[in-house]
């Protein structure tokens, strides 16, 4: 245990480091840049952190067999959309403010745990529990009221609409890219993982950043002095902070970590450009992050411990026998159905948790079904932890009925089993 929490600590220090050398970025190193082209200027920051990470690539090399292309097609989509597209997008976007609202720009950033959750759902058809939609709709309003200083006037300017725009498409870019970067993270280095990010953007930045070369005698020693304290600071060396930090704990914790990017900017900006939000974005920043935050947090694993209790009986008729547990347990879970693992004796089984209305019964229930097991467990105690969650509770008019979602619903999880 104590290993774990040392490992957690651990984890977490290092993705607030890299969420902090991310706030100096648009305060203070990327300003002395804007006299240059922004795809230039992300070629450049991914080609020479490539030089710093390539000891990683040629260390780990070994472990490129074990890349299944499926998590080849997963480093691309990182280095595509977190690389070169996020980067492009925050840089220009950084740049149209003229560096007076870089705040905003950074704020706006709290968009991406919405938008990989989003993706999710796209791609892998999850569900996500009814709160999701509302604390994603409260992100929105907020995030209204975060761009404008006088939100109450409606207006809405040329130049603000597309920092807005590109805001939020690197957003998009880089929430996208957690998400797919933490599924290549299960089996290879978080410094190989972090060269090939670096590594393939420079091969997709290549061929646009070729028509600015030409300004590469324009770039003066000091932009390039800057070029180089990002390489070891928000560049190569933040992502190299983050990926080693983002393998060592759970999405829910990296999320409340990165919260010290937003805060630690909004500081920065006031401090280095004498920058300040007005009281209604600082309200609307902190109502974002709060949204935010819980919306993220719906989804994450939620732990269940609790003695199995006696029933009605009735499940082996219906098709799934279930243990129930004390419905006061589900105080931390929204109601509905998840997919889960269960933890019994010193076994662990995966399974299916319900925690909602009981059409059979007509009151509350909190129940487990365990895969492949038909044994006695009254009185025993287990540990549940959802997984992932399939659909909202449901109320049916016979048993029938209820039967039929039932079989259903094991035809979804087996969907979902593990590769």
């Amino acid at each position: 245990m104590e290993k774990t929490v040392n490992k957690i600590a651990i984890g977490s220090v290092a993705v607030i480091i890299a969420a902090l050398f991310w706030s100096l970025d648009g305060t203070f190193l990327t300003p002395h840049l804007n006299s240059l082209s922004s795809v230039l200027v992300v070629f450049l920051e991914h080609a020479l952190g490539f030089v710093v990470l390539l000891p990683f690539l040629i260390l780990y090399r070994s472990q490129l067999k074990t890349v299944t292309k499926k998590q080849w097609l997963a480093i691309f989509w990182v280095a595509l959309f977190g690389g070169a597209l996020g980067s492009t997008f925050m840089t220009k976007a950084l740049f149209l403010t003229g560096f007076k609202d870089i705040s905003v720009v950074i704020l706006l950033q709290k968009f991406q745990p919405l938008f990989a959750i989003i993706l999710a759902a796209i791609i892998l058809h999850e569900r996500f529990p009814r709160k999701f939609y509302a604390y994603a709709s409260l992100a929105v309003i907020a995030g209204y009221f975060v761009t404008f200083k006088n939100p109450l006037s409606l207006s809405f300017a040329t130049g603000t609409f597309w920092v807005v725009i590109l805001s939020l498409l690197a957003a998009f870019s880089w929430g996208s890219s957690t998400t797919f970067g933490k599924y290549t993270l299960k089996n290879i280095n978080h410094g190989l993982l972090a060269a090939l990010r670096f590594g393939f953007t420079v091969l997709i930045m290549l061929l646009p950043a070729m028509k600015y070369f030409d300004q590469l005698p324009q770039v003066a020693s000091l932009q390039w002095g800057i070029l180089a304290i990002i390489v070891f600071t928000s560049g190569s060396t933040a992502m190299f902070i983050y990926y080693y930090g983002l393998k060592r704990i759970p999405a829910s914790v990296a999320t409340l970590c990165e919260l010290s990017w937003p805060v630690s900017a909004i500081i920065f900006d006031y401090f280095l450009n004498h920058n300040i939000l007005s009281p209604t974005q600082l309200l609307g920043a902190a109502v974002l992050i709060f949204a935010v935050y819980k919306a993220t947090m719906l989804n994450q694993p939620k732990t269940i411990e609790g003695v199995v209790m006696e029933g009605n009986a009735r499940g082996t008729d219906l098709g799934a026998r279930t243990a129930n547990l004390d419905v006061g347990l589900a105080k931390k879970i929204s109601k509905g159905l998840y997919a889960c693992t269960i933890n019994l004796g010193d076994k662990n089984y995966r399974g299916l948790l319900f925690y909602g209305f009981n059409s059979v019964s007509g009151k509350d229930c909190l129940e487990v079904h365990i895969m492949d097991f038909s044994q006695n467990i009254y009185g025993q105690k287990i540990t549940v932890t959802t997984e992932r969650y399939l659909r909202p509770p449901m109320k049916f008019k016979d048993a029938a009925t209820l039967s039929l979602q039932i079989k259903k619903d094991l035809e979804d999880f087996s969907k979902v089993l593990p590769d």
